[in-house]
């Protein structure tokens, strides 16, 4: 139990004295006995709840518990990679020196609002994830008490969330007729299976099955460090896609015309073992393809011949949205299309994508009056027209 004893002569008189859970003689002085009579019950308190935590063990920084952090954890390189930069980035240049025991949510929030003024809502709310996943294991670790991330005022902005509007037919032939000819067959590639670039890039000849008419996504190339790196495809969501005919007749051109080039790349990460693949879409001296060189001299200028501002929402990905819209306008269902578009659930692809789904209630009446066609008879034509 803890005791309170007087010092006369001290500015701060009132001791404190107490074990710790490990035995350790303890004290903290005060000036005032209600402070120390309330220090007293709130050690008391947490010694008998085993929630007692040594405060001199948060004398670590935010930084430096966070580079120890990094180093337990089991990431693959490209994420471990990832992380770093970002904490590096936009953690340590401002909380990043705060010391672990005096962190608090007011610090936290302060923060995430700063890095609101120049961060998309989403990117912010990753960074802060990796701030609270930090931080909860200081709490594991016993080196502070209370998380300050996860604190109810400590609020991520909420990202706004923009329907996507997809391209049209007109605006995809256009922006691929603007490709150079050895990049043109990308874009028709995209739009007709709903890979992402990384995907699109790492299409192997094996991959392209023209018998079955079915295409192999086994594969992505990742820009890891600025390197170029064979990697699994996100969420390692190995799949395959139909393979329509205008794509297939796309995807024969291109390979008559620029046939496919052995690239040796590292796989995986950056240690891992380098791997030889036959890739379809290569670059003219038979480099694999770098998407922000490919972004920058290929896909913005087509953008610009089809009267489209190059912006953060027109890159690439539009193309997925143009399959996905033309899948649900087809009637493929929404199971259907996570599957071809490597989406983690339905779930994800019903979000992004419920509002392009047709209007369920036209196909309702659609249905019950094909089913009861010969309804109408049964009543007198008044009857019929409404009066």
């Amino acid at each position: 139990m803890a005791t309170i004893r007087k010092r006369e002569g001290r500015a701060k008189p009132w001791q404190v004295r107490y074990r710790d859970p490990d035995g350790a003689q303890r004290s903290k002085s005060f000036a005032l006995k209600r402070e120390a009579d309330a220090f007293r019950a709130t050690v008391e308190v947490d010694l008998r709840r085993g929630a007692y935590v040594d405060p001199q063990a948060g004398k670590v920084t935010l930084t430096e518990f966070a580079t120890e952090w990094l180093d337990r954890q089991t990431f693959d390189v490209p994420t471990r990679i990832a992380v770093e930069s970002r904490l590096r980035t936009h953690v340590a240049p401002t909380i990043g020196n705060t010391e672990l025991r005096t962190l608090r949510p007011s610090h936290v929030q302060a923060w995430v609002r700063g890095l609101s003024r120049d961060l998309a809502p989403s990117y912010v709310g990753l960074i802060l994830g990796h701030v609270k996943a930090i931080l909860h294991a200081a709490v594991d670790d016993q080196l502070i008490a209370t998380n300050p991330a996860a604190s109810r005022s400590v609020k991520a902005p909420r990202a706004e969330r923009r329907k996507v509007v997809p391209w049209t037919v007109e605006q995809v032939q256009t922006i691929t007729a603007a490709h150079p000819e050895r990049f043109r067959a990308i874009p028709m590639v995209a739009a007709g299976t709903g890979l992402r670039q990384g995907e699109l890039f790492g299409i192997a000849l094996e991959d392209v099955d023209f018998l079955r008419r079915t295409l192999h996504v086994r594969q992505q190339v990742r820009l890891i460090a600025g390197k170029p790196t064979l990697a699994p495809p996100k969420g390692g969501k190995v799949r395959e896609v139909p393979l329509p005919e205008s794509v297939a007749v796309a995807l024969a051109e291109h390979l008559r015309r620029f046939p496919a080039g052995e690239v040796t790349l590292p796989w995986g990460d950056l240690d891992g073992e380098p791997t030889t693949r036959t890739l379809v879409f290569t670059g003219p001296k038979g480099a694999s393809l770098d998407k922000n060189a490919h972004n920058e001299r290929v896909w913005k200028p087509a953008l610009r011949v089809a009267g489209i501002e190059p912006s953060r929402s027109t890159g690439m990905h539009q193309l997925r949205h143009h399959y996905a819209s033309v899948l649900l306008d087809a009637g493929v269902s929404i199971a259907a299309l996570a599957d071809y578009l490597g989406h983690g659930s339905p779930s994800v692809t019903l979000n992004v994508y419920s509002h392009m789904m047709p209007h369920t209630e036209d196909r309702a009446r659609s249905a019950i009056d094909a089913a009861h066609a010969d309804v109408a008879q049964m009543w007198p034509k008044g009857a019929q027209d409404g009066r």
